[in-house]
């Protein structure tokens, strides 16, 4: 997207790592109620009910703040401010992504 579109290399990553997978969710979420096409008995919860699909948009907003704190400098005020957002939701991500799974 930083090439096609020339958005910067932060907010690039930000749509890429979190706006598509919630966008994508956000587009099949009546397949996926009971009833739907990806859960025709209803035995299935739904994936935003889950740690997993939370752990995973956790940690593609801690890869795009580490991006964009790159991108601003690593030293500068608004890049620690993202790298300090990259480093809460990257713990968070690692929470959520570390529990079992049945």
């Amino acid at each position: 997207m930083h090439f096609a579109v020339g958005i910067g290399w932060g907010l690039s990553a930000f749509a890429i790592f979190v706006g598509w997978p919630a966008l994508g969710r956000l587009v099949t979420a009546d397949d996926d109620l009971p009833g739907g096409w990806s859960n025709p008995d209803g035995t299935v919860p739904p994936p935003w009910r889950t740690a997993l699909f939370w752990g995973q948009l956790s940690m593609g907003a801690a890869i795009s703040g580490s991006v964009t704190a790159l991108e601003m400098g690593a030293l500068t005020k608004y890049g620690i401010e993202f790298a300090l957002v990259a480093v809460a939701t990257g713990v968070i991500a690692f929470v959520l992504l570390r529990r079992t799974y049945p």
